[in-house]
């Protein structure tokens, strides 16, 4: 109940304050008009954005621009749909999403493009609403919101990227738990951050060449233009002679072509000096003593406008002057008032005199710096706003980029890492040793060298599924080993025959036999590694396995318990079917063996050699002649904890073996075990013993008992014996000791 009513209120969160977010921005101003750059007081007019595109005016002008600025509708109708899918539940939440974040998109671009047309000066943003400030951010922390969590719904709806991030996960705390912590910065990581690191590089050298380079251009140019109007408002002074009626008629031209220039001063003075002196400009000097210039001439403002201080020009000031006429700096930079935001071109006025020119005054252009530079300011506005935009969006097509690029590396990582843990799992003996368990998803679904470099991966990993049950596991398991050294390992060890598998062959076609053979090694095989044996290898129809570990022995013979049961069920399938059948002799032993690599430099094999092998494998092939199934050492019986019923079966000295062994045979474990299972043993037993004494007659007595109950085959071996025996008698000093003269 709680769930539903989270889900309930989730719902209608998603959906009621992206819709009251588009109202208020598509109702609140999203900027302002132009400012006066005369009139600081003036009251600036405030752009709503439902009138946007009907705004219009010689300071708002944009043509393209407006027909685009109609998009901002697409808000209301946005808020319209959000609130119709309350009701209506045909909407999805992805084509909501999409909706809400093209409408933010469409509100920063008008809200961007208007800021670039109107911004004329610093003022104007001191002019503009804080509510339209705190809105914009909001508009666009939202759009950054919805566009990182699209980017992050992407990724976790990829079933292999939640596969990379508990791979990394794991990483990262085998990374903290580790003594040799190596942070590790991941391929997405750096590719994100190496592309928007260049693309801001970029884009500030581009920012700064280019604002730096049209700087200069603009106040080259408008040097230039202040610089001429200084020099012709001397020159027309001196061709006047100083008659007021003419230089009047200049000034009222000035003042009328000024109202249409793109860049207008802010006047244009004449400051004279009514001193008696005759000074020359070329022969001015630094010691020069020069008059003060106190006669304020002419303006094309008023005179009540202008500060004082600005209505005289002092000697050293006149110096200065001066100085920069003669030095040519007057024509490349501008005099600034940094207190008034002004900037003062200056040109000496002269009558000439002979061959030389007498210094009246000077004529003085002032332009404010806003005007003067409103054409470089609005440049910069626009290149640092768009710079912006390219930005952010950079970074937004970045992390998409990203994941475009990297991710098909980080899930070939990801699958190239699960077949790893499975190969280690196989090599390390951990779980079930099974070609099977290496496997390789190929997940990449991009076209290109990514995907071809998976395809070879798969194909290398096909190959080794291929090649592994070729290998003994033992060799799988140690072939990453440190050390190829040989070493001694307490091992036990169970070798297995099939018999009579040549009869069951015999008119059979070659596949036929490979299938019946591989038929009856698996069911063994799949035995062994359940019990926690690990096959060593396999010789025709022969099988070599070993147990490790502090219960080997009992492992060893419950799968030799397991293996006859199997062998059993098997046999009584080829009966139902009428066809031959085969059984299946078992020789286990424990003990210390050599462990290690053996063969040659291009063909190694990791294997047991040792007495305790050799005998296990006699071991097997003494149930032949004894009748029995599954022959184990006194060194394993001696381990099985009375788990097994067993029975001493004899003791014997093998082919090639000088000492002595005493041999059992598994019949059950005990768990499992009948009467009569214990009837055999104890009958057998008995016959052993007056066997060994020499007491024919009893051991006979007992060996017949046991046959003729349960047909016991050891038990016809021994009364044969006997038979031998009573013609000719064993030597005086017979230990009870049979040698086996075959393998």
């Amino acid at each position: 109940m709680e769930n539903r009513l989270l889900k309930q209120i989730y719902f209608y969160v998603c959906r009621i304050l992206p819709a009251v977010l588009l109202v208020t921005l598509f109702l609140l101003p999203i900027c302002i008009k132009p400012v006066s750059l005369y009139d600081t007081e003036e009251v600036v007019e405030q752009i709503y954005a439902f009138a946007l595109p009907f705004t219009s005016g010689a300071n708002f002008y944009a043509p393209v621009l407006h027909v685009f600025f109609f998009l901002i509708y697409v808000l209301p109708a946005t808020v319209a749909i959000l609130i119709t899918s309350i009701f209506v539940k045909k909407f999805t939440n992805k084509s909501l999403y999409y909706l809400v974040l093209v409408s933010l998109t469409i509100y920063i671009f008008c809200a961007v493009s208007s800021m670039i047309i109107s911004a004329n000066t610093s003022l104007w943003f001191t002019k503009v609403p804080r509510a339209t400030y705190f809105f914009f951010v909001l508009a666009f922390l939202s759009h950054l919101a919805l566009s990182i969590t699209g980017i992050i719904y992407t990724r976790i709806s990829n079933p292999e990227y939640a596969e990379y991030k508990e791979l990394r996960k794991e990483e990262l705390l085998k990374s903290r738990t580790s003594a040799d912590k190596v942070q590790k910065r991941n391929i997405k990581t750096k590719l994100t951050l190496s592309i928007i690191s260049t693309i801001a590089i970029i884009l500030i050298t581009f920012m700064v060449l280019i604002l730096r380079r049209y700087e200069n251009l603009i106040t080259e140019t408008v040097s230039e233009t202040g610089r001429t109007q200084a020099e012709q408002t001397a020159a027309i002074y001196e061709t006047a002679e100083g008659k007021y009626e003419k230089i009047l008629y200049f000034f009222n031209q000035q003042k009328k072509s000024n109202s249409f220039a793109d860049t207008p001063f802010e006047r244009i003075d004449i400051i004279i000096t009514d001193a008696g002196t005759n000074i020359y400009l070329e022969d001015i000097e630094s010691n020069t003593k020069l008059p003060a210039y106190n006669v304020f001439a002419y303006t094309t403002s008023k005179r009540a406008l202008i500060p004082e201080d600005e209505l005289t020009i002092s000697p050293d000031k006149a110096h200065e002057y001066i100085k920069r006429y003669q030095t040519g700096a007057y024509r490349k930079t501008p005099i600034y008032n940094k207190a008034r935001r002004t900037c003062k071109y200056v040109h000496p006025i002269t009558f000439s005199r002979k061959e030389k020119s007498k210094l009246l005054g000077f004529a003085i252009v002032t332009y404010r710096e806003d005007v003067l530079m409103q054409a470089y300011f609005k440049t910069k506005v626009s290149v640092f706003a768009l710079s912006c935009v390219f930005l952010y969006l950079s970074v937004i097509l970045t992390l998409f980029l990203s994941d475009y690029i990297a991710n098909p590396l980080l899930f070939l990582r990801t699958n190239v890492r699960k077949t790893s843990d499975s190969l280690s799992v196989l090599l390390s003996g951990r779980g079930k040793i099974n070609a099977d368990t290496i496997t390789f998803e190929d997940t990449i679904k991009t076209k290109d060298e990514i995907k071809d470099l998976s395809t070879e991966i798969g194909d290398m990993v096909s190959l080794i599924r291929g090649i592994v049950p070729y290998i003994s596991f033992s060799t799988l398991k140690h072939a990453d080993a440190e050390t190829k050294k040989s070493v001694s390992r307490e091992l036990c060890f169970l070798f297995t025959d099939i018999r009579g598998f040549t009869t069951l062959c015999e008119g059979r076609a070659p596949k036929d036999i490979v299938s019946i053979l591989n038929h009856y090694l698996d069911i063994e095989t799949e035995i062994i590694l359940k019990n926690g044996g690990d096959i060593d290898k396999f010789v025709g129809d022969e099988m070599m396995a070993f147990f490790a570990g502090p219960r080997k022995e009992i492992n060893a013979c419950k799968a030799a318990m397991e293996i006859r049961a199997a062998m059993k069920e098997q046999q009584q399938l080829s009966k139902e079917k009428g066809s031959d059948y085969i059984s299946m002799g078992i020789g286990i032993n424990t003990g210390n063996v050599v462990f290690g690599s053996v063969g040659s430099k291009s063909r190694m094999d990791f294997t047991s050699i040792g007495d305790t092998v050799n005998l296990a494998a006699r071991l097997e092939g003494a149930n032949k002649a004894y009748g029995s199934k599954a022959i184990i050492t006194e060194a394993v019986y001696e381990k099985l904890n009375d788990m097994f019923i067993c029975r001493e079966l004899d003791f014997i000295k093998v082919k090639g073996k000088s000492e002595p062994v005493r041999i059992y045979e598994i019949l059950q474990l005990k768990s499992q075990a009948s009467d009569k299972l214990d009837e055999i043993k104890s009958l057998f037993e008995k016959g052993l013993h007056f066997y060994r004494r020499q007491n024919w007659e009893k051991a006979a007595q007992y060996f017949k008992d046991c046959n003729d109950k349960y047909y016991d085959l050891p038990s016809q071996v021994f009364l044969e014996r006997l038979r031998h025996f009573k013609h000719v008698p064993p030597p005086a000093k017979w230990d009870g000791v049979f040698e086996m003269k075959i393998k």
